[in-house]
């Protein structure tokens, strides 16, 4: 039988991991919170590629994206990917 894996695509800004296959990471956004706070809510990459790895999932590649907010704002990110075999019964 052939293998089948789960995969995770995560965006990293500031050593951060904020996006988890589209789902923030952090504390939930509220009215009157800053951005320092929000993106500190985030676990930083290594610790986030810790606790994945023992659960099971692999890094199997990093990329870099440039990120555009409008013609004035725009930054880098990072995206790690990862992969987990699954395991069907």
């Amino acid at each position: 039988m052939a293998k089948t894996f789960k995969y995770r695509v995560c965006q990293v800004q500031m050593a951060r991991v904020t996006f988890v296959n589209g789902l923030w990471q952090g504390l939930q956004i509220q009215e009157g919170i800053d951005q320092t706070q929000l993106y500190n809510s985030c676990p930083m990459v290594w610790e986030y590629l810790d606790s994945a790895g023992r659960d099971g999932w692999e890094l199997v590649a990093t990329a870099e994206q440039a990120v555009s907010y409008g013609p004035e704002v725009a930054n880098m990110t990072s995206m790690i990917f990862l992969k987990k075999e699954f395991k069907q019964d």
